[in-house]
């Protein structure tokens, strides 16, 4: 459950870029509704699961994998990326603008299908980008990798 690796506090706001919404976004529901969390959706080219929720604050096309996803900077708690940095034209350039749109000291959470990019391959493209504390989980989500780091205060471009 990818609920483990998130702390709500009330009127917790994420951020979820998937290329396939799918029952994933049925759990982030439940588990916010409780603290009156909200998601905004930035939905790149692929199928999405029909959905609706009080959660749900913004949804947002994205018209291609060159296009960032959308985002105010400072506004999210956690972001989470579903299937969608391997298949980016520019996957350093996405992080980076996903690092704005990060509070200080929050998550990223990357889910990718085992082996659609190498491990080693998104912490470097982390680092490259000021995340932190990298951490790859390899049995939360049968058949997918899920790598998880950190937005630091004070550190790198964390201000």
């Amino acid at each position: 459950m990818i609920t483990q690796l998130l702390h709500p506090t009330p009127h917790t706001k994420i951020m979820v870029a998937s290329s396939h919404l799918d029952g994933m976004i049925e759990e982030l529901s439940a588990f916010l509704s409780p603290h009156e969390g909200l998601i905004d959706l930035s939905l790149f080219p692929g199928e999405h699961k029909e959905f609706s929720s009080d959660s749900i604050h913004k949804v947002h096309a994205i018209k291609d994998y060159k296009s960032p996803a959308f985002g105010i900077p400072r506004d999210y708690a956690a972001v989470i990326v579903q299937d969608v940095l391997h298949l980016h034209e520019s996957p350093h350039k996405f992080l980076q603008l996903i690092y704005r749109t990060l509070l200080n000291a929050t998550e990223i959470i990357i889910i990718q299908k085992n082996g659609s990019m190498s491990i080693d391959e998104v912490e470097d493209l982390l680092d490259k980008s000021e995340f932190r504390a990298t951490n790859a989980i390899m049995d939360l989500i049968e058949g997918h990798e899920v790598i998880v780091a950190k937005k630091m205060h004070m550190w790198g471009n964390g201000l």
